[in-house]
């Protein structure tokens, strides 16, 4: 019982995002809208790409071989009476 009344629990902190203010930080202060919504700063992306243009030709042709292959009708030289004898 005696923890329980030394905790605050007006305010829980799940993140650890939460501490003291600082003066004079402002980096966090964007515009807003005139309906009063954030204007966010566009987002730069870089590219990594993860495979060059060798490696990109030979995936491809493997899975036009691998699409192929499933979409191929399969030609059996049986019908369907001579395997239920």
């Amino acid at each position: 019982m005696q923890i329980r009344e030394s905790i605050d629990m007006s305010k829980i902190d799940t993140q650890g995002m939460s501490g003291e203010v600082v003066g004079g930080c402002k980096d966090n202060i964007y515009p807003r809208d005139e309906n009063g919504n954030i204007i966010y700063p566009k987002a730069n992306f870089k590219e990594l790409p993860i495979f060059d243009e060798k490696e990109r030709a030979e995936l491809k042709e493997i899975m036009l071989e691998a699409l192929a292959e499933f979409n191929k009708k399969p030609s059996y030289s049986y019908r369907l009476d001579e395997l239920q004898e």
